[in-house]
C-alpha cells in the first residue's frame, strides 16, 4: 500500500478538515507562523470529515469525546490540539 503525507492548515479554533479515512496524524507545528498538522494518508481511501479544536495553556474546556493530538507555539503563547471523537 502506498502512502503520502498531507499538509493541512489549521484557520481556527474549531476545524473541520476532509482527511482520507484511516488518515494518522504524524505531528502539529507552525510553518511560515501558521499552525498546521501533518497526516499520514492512504490516498485511495474514502475522504471523511474529522474535527479538530486548538485550546490555550490555562484555558478551561470539556475534555469530553476529545483526544489529544499535539502541542505547538505560535509567538508567546502555547497551543494543544485535540481531536473530537465519537
Amino acid at each position: 500500500m502506498i502512502k503520502q503525507i498531507w499538509k493541512y492548515k489549521l484557520e481556527a479554533v474549531h476545524n473541520e478538515i476532509q482527511i482520507p479515512s484511516d488518515g494518522k496524524v504524524l505531528a502539529v507545528q507552525t510553518q511560515n507562523e501558521i499552525p498546521h498538522i501533518w497526516v499520514l494518508v492512504n490516498s485511495d481511501n474514502e475522504m471523511q470529515t474529522r474535527t479538530f479544536t486548538v485550546v490555550g495553556t490555562g484555558h478551561s474546556f470539556d475534555d469530553t469525546n476529545k483526544k489529544y493530538v499535539g502541542t505547538f507555539q505560535d509567538g508567546p503563547f502555547v497551543w494543544h490540539l485535540f481531536e473530537i471523537v465519537s
